[in-house]
């Protein structure tokens, strides 16, 4: 059995004695947003998230984007899965609609991207996060009623306004 040199395990120990430590201190980016202008901060229960919003969805590629709303229904099944036995069984009920709600059955990832796509052409709508635009799109795919669509876009464009241009100092 080869054994290593006294120096290198001190320097071993000592990344992991002094590395450590400031890796733990950091907190996740997601819960540590900074300013972005493709991300918009928002509220989930008692912390802000930075959410990709439209500029950072038109910046992606289309299979990027087929990604990310993969991605969105993966974690709202992630979140069910997770939470199945916590909420008991008199709410799982609750869980079972909401993933019913929430996901892309019948419809394929294409098919959101191009929806969201449309989305983000509407004034107004590139502060608003891709996980409001999903909502909307699979709305949209299922066919929900003009008036419903409507209220929601103007329930997310004044929740996540357009920000007002910088004016120019005058000299």
């Amino acid at each position: 059995m080869k054994v290593p040199c006294a120096a290198c395990f001190l320097a071993l120990l000592a990344g992991v004695v002094f590395a450590t430590p400031a890796r733990a201190q950091q907190m996740p980016q997601a819960l540590n947003p900074q300013p972005n202008p493709m991300q918009t901060t928002g509220k989930v229960g008692n912390f802000s998230y930075g959410w990709t919003n439209g500029k950072g969805w038109m910046s992606l590629s289309d299979d990027a984007k087929v990604a990310m709303v993969a991605g969105i229904e993966q974690g709202i099944i992630l979140s069910v899965r997770e939470n199945w036995d916590a909420v008991g069984k008199a709410n799982q009920q609750v869980l079972t609609d909401t993933a019913s709600r929430l996901t892309v059955n019948g419809y394929t990832f294409e098919q959101m991207v191009i929806e969201v796509d449309k989305f983000y052409l509407q004034p107004g709508m590139a502060e608003v996060p891709v996980v409001d635009a999903y909502t909307y799109s699979l709305m949209e795919l299922k066919q929900a009623s003009k008036a419903d669509l409507d209220r929601l876009a103007d329930r997310l464009r004044k929740a996540y306004p357009m920000p007002k241009p910088v004016a120019e100092p005058k000299h």
